[in-house]
């Protein structure tokens, strides 16, 4: 299972996890900029060429946006 969160983020989910509850706290911008944020890197990451790279960050992206639906 681990593995398959790897491939899909690039990092176990519990560090995204740990990532989400860090921007949470006051005066971290909240997770509507940790997504944009990660976005940018993912933009970075296409314009490099880094287009597996970039992909994960994307799917980092749609995960944390999934989170604030919580």
């Amino acid at each position: 299972m681990e593995q398959q969160q790897i491939d899909m983020f690039g990092v176990p989910k519990e560090w995204l996890d740990e990532l989400i509850a860090d921007w949470k706290e006051p005066l971290m911008g909240g997770l509507t900029m940790l997504a944009i944020s990660v976005l940018s890197d993912a933009q970075e990451r296409i314009a490099l060429g880094h287009n597996d790279t970039a992909r994960q960050y994307i799917n980092r992206a749609k995960y944390i946006i999934k989170q604030m639906e919580k």
